[in-house]
């Protein structure tokens, strides 16, 4: 398989900028990922990538050819495939070749292991720099004005996967795209002042591996076609201008189709939480997001359109329910379900649960539980947390192509900077498809698996992706549907139990769309609707006892109509009712109630519930904590030379600090009145920076020599043990001159030994080896600078 990357080399340092600083560290950080390795977003090389398009797209109509809009290539805002939108799928750019070393990396770093830290990968990859405002008349820096910048080490070399939505690049595309690549030169912040200059190209990866730069050449009078044919004409049929009716009027499932969902990029479902220059995502992937892949899937088969009987019904009359897409349990990948709000866990004790429906605390502080997902069981909850991960961004200045930034607010179009809180990727979620037999079975046939698809917000850039699967060969029975391990109603010869004769618990699954007597959407519980759902007469209406309730507010976007969904107030999923009968209902009335669900746009995953599960408190178990996780495997991979390049960075720095050390001890257990002078140390500073350090040791005459024997220094409480007990400086000077594996064999040989402990011995010992013949030299003369140092120090002290 063909695939396409654009190249991006650092011919300079280069500030990728993650939009927040670390306090102490760096005042503006750049962007990468939970090992530490840098990226660059994808977001980011979208609009520069589109910027260079436009500029080529310029010259190619100074010279009367004809090209492909940068619109239909790069997309617009809110516009359906082949009418507007992005036909690419830029993702973040990370360095070359680099799977092996993420392996290495994940496993060093695992809670279990922890022998290296992100930061430890950051700081190879990438230095801290200092700068400051200077005062015009006096030349001297302003105060207050020093910042530090971390920047990625120039030569370094990325790359971006591309792909394609759902056509065959031809080749005026792909020059187009190849010749927008190489007009990028500059990316980054503090462009114009030395940083970011890159060196990009769009090259295709071949199934042999082969790369194949596919920029055209330019040493003719006659320019190369960028006007792609391929994006002139639609592929799909005309799509009829449909409304999805949330008809309810559908039959009962009596199928289930299981289907999985594998974030490989962040991804951002928009809430209405946050203010307007931040988008917060859902934890969950609603049932509407596959609702929409699935019916493109189908419009997408030849001869078929939207005004089809099967597509009615199917879609639009709620014949498949697509119920949403919950973290998938990393134990076991069952799918979890939202926990009900009526279970509390004590203040006093760090697991104990309390369901308030059924078990009040007595004179017992609680809360609510952190997490939002569990699995039920009859000893407590199991619960797993979604993480998240906060992305910056910011939208340059729309009418002035110059400016490459956002001028703020008070400037008419003048861009902004926004924020996306997202899901992190690789994160597993699952929903599940309910209809009949035969819907299920042509379902699969449309919509196949594995596939790539795109879900959320930004899907052409760095967001969005994820690997689609169906889990099941074949449709299930509904029986087989298991959302919530515990009890429930009795089954078909079974007996009921007394204390749910005429009680009704009702504990909502998704969010609950429910309408008052005058069909308008509300958030309260539509207790008529379940009346006549149960069969019970005006008379019987079920009577409220408690609730345990939050609402929302739901909205959305129709890509079809290219508009936004109305608003609407939504009990949320979780919410617990608790209800009194007058009269006992039958087993099969309550278990068709639960299939079938309560209010609109149960086509769409709205309205699940659960019925008379009861929650019977126990203790929580929490199965993402770190504490808990077992221990990986080793990865089976040969070690990357990145890798041995960081263990040796991380032990330089071990030595260093140690060698340090070493000088602060010697000049501790050396007496004031023995300390060389101050002209004495001088000269021997310029020794140890420019000379050979045992000849002019030697030829020192004998005052200046006594200075440096007339202390005997105890080194047994120095990490220097291949060194004699006793040592005066001369032979300090001297030995780290001559025999400086002395000095940091045994420290290198250590520290190696800690972090590459799961390398083979072979591997270990050339790293040692490598390093003592290297580095000891100077580390040596490191540490008699810092020596000589902090001896004058004492001397003035």
């Amino acid at each position: 398989m063909i695939k396409y990357v654009l190249e991006i080399k650092l011919i300079s340092p280069l500030t990728s900028a993650a939009g927040e600083g670390r306090v102490g560290l760096v005042d503006r950080d750049i962007a990468f990922d939970k090992l530490g390795l840098p990226i660059l977003p994808g977001r980011r090389l979208k609009g520069l990538w589109r910027d260079a398009y436009r500029d080529v797209v310029d010259a190619w109509h100074q010279c009367g050819n004809d090209t492909t809009p940068v619109e239909q290539v790069f997309g617009e805002i809110g516009q359906r495939p082949y009418h507007g939108d992005a036909c690419i799928h830029i993702a973040n750019a990370e360095l070359k070749h680099i799977l092996s070393l993420k392996e290495w990396l994940a496993y060093l770093q695992h809670p279990k292991i922890r022998k290296l830290h992100p930061d430890d990968v950051v700081q190879h990859y990438a230095t801290v720099r200092a700068q400051t405002a200077i005062e015009r008349l006096t030349g001297a820096a302003k105060e207050n004005t020093l910042r530090l910048t971390r920047t990625l080490k120039q030569d370094l070399v990325f790359w971006a996967p591309v792909n394609f939505a759902d056509i065959t690049p031809d080749d005026p595309l792909l020059q187009a795209l190849a010749l927008a690549a190489a007009a990028l030169n500059y990316m980054g912040t503090a462009r114009t002042r030395g940083l970011g200059k890159v060196n990009c190209r769009f090259i295709e990866i071949k199934p042999n591996s082969e790369e194949k730069d596919l920029k055209p050449q330019l040493n003719t009078n006659v320019l190369p076609s960028i006007k792609s044919t391929v994006l002139a004409k639609s592929t799909v049929n005309p799509v009829t201008p449909t409304t999805h009716t949330g008809n309810t009027s559908c039959k009962t499932p009596t199928h289930i189709l299981r289907y999985r969902l594998k974030l490989t990029s962040a991804t951002v479902i928009p809430t209405s939480e946050g203010d307007p220059n931040t988008v917060v995502s859902r934890h969950d992937i609603p049932g509407s997001h596959l609702w929409g892949i699935a019916a493109w899937s189908y419009l997408n088969q030849p001869n078929q359109s939207a005004a089809d009987p099967t597509f009615r019904k199917t879609f639009l009359n709620g014949g498949l329910r697509f119920l949403n897409a919950y973290p998938e349990a990393i134990d076991n990948q069952q799918r979890m379900i939202p926990i009900p709000h009526s279970i509390r866990k004590s203040k006093k004790s760090d697991n104990t649960l309390y369901d308030l429906v059924e078990q009040p605390p007595k004179d017992e502080p609680i809360r609510r539980l952190g997490s939002v997902y569990a699995r039920m069981g009859d000893d407590g909850l199991e619960t797993q947390s979604v993480k998240t991960e906060r992305n910056y961004h910011h939208a340059r200045a729309a009418n002035d192509r110059s400016k490459g930034r956002a001028l703020g607010a008070e400037v008419t179009d003048g861009g902004t900077l926004f924020t996306y809180n997202a899901i992190q990727p690789e994160q597993t979620f699952q929903g599940t498809v309910l209809g009949s037999e035969e819907d299920l079975a042509q379902l699969k046939s449309w919509l196949q698996s594995p596939r790539t698809v795109r879900i959320g917000r930004s899907r052409s850039a760095q967001y969005g992706e994820a690997e689609f699967e169906w889990i099941d060969d074949n449709p299930l029975s509904y029986e087989d549907l298991i959302e919530w391990s515990g009890f429930t109603v009795a089954q078909p010869g079974e007996a009921q139990p007394d204390t749910l004769e005429k009680r009704l618990i009702i504990t909502t699954l998704s969010p609950l769309l429910a309408v008052n007597e005058n069909g308008h959407p509300t958030a309260v519980f539509p207790i008529q609707e379940l009346a006549n759902a149960l069969g019970i007469q005006d008379n019987g209406t079920p009577k409220l006892l408690k609730s345990y309730t939050r609402t929302e507010v739901n909205s959305g976007y129709n890509t079809h109509l290219r508009l936004p969904r109305q608003q609407s107030q939504v009990i949320a999923a979780g919410s617990v009712f608790k209800f009194e009968l007058d009269e006992k209902i039958t087993d099969a009335q309550l278990m068709e109630l639960e299939r079938n669900g309560l209010g609109l746009r149960k086509a769409e995953g709205f309205g699940r519930i659960a019925i008379n599960r009861l929650h019977l408190g126990g203790e929580e178990k929490q199965l993402d904590d770190p504490n808990n996780v077992n221990t990986p495997d080793k990865p089976e991979l040969n070690m990357p030379s990145d890798l041995s390049h960081i263990l040796k960075q991380i032990v330089m720095t071990y030595c260093r600090t140690e060698m340090q050390n070493n000088a602060r001890e010697i000049t501790t257990k050396l007496p004031k009145q023995n300390i060389p002078s101050n002209a004495l140390l001088g000269r021997l500073k310029l020794f140890f920076q420019h000379g050979t350090i045992e000849d002019s040791l030697e030829q020192l005459r004998k005052p200046a020599k006594e200075q440096l024997t007339s202390y005997q220094i105890d080194m047994r409480e120095c990490n220097l043990s291949e060194l004699p007990n006793e040592q005066t400086l001369f032979g300090i000077f001297k030995n780290a001159d001559t025999q400086p594996n002395k000095f940091t064999k045994n420290m290198i040989e250590t520290k190696v030994n800690e972090l590459a402990g799961d390398f083979d011995e072979d591997t270990r010992n050339e790293i040692i080896q490598t390093m003592v013949n290297e580095q000891s030299t100077k580390l040596c003369k490191e540490f008699l600078d810092y020596l000589t140092t902090a001896l004058r120090r004492k001397s003035r002290g």
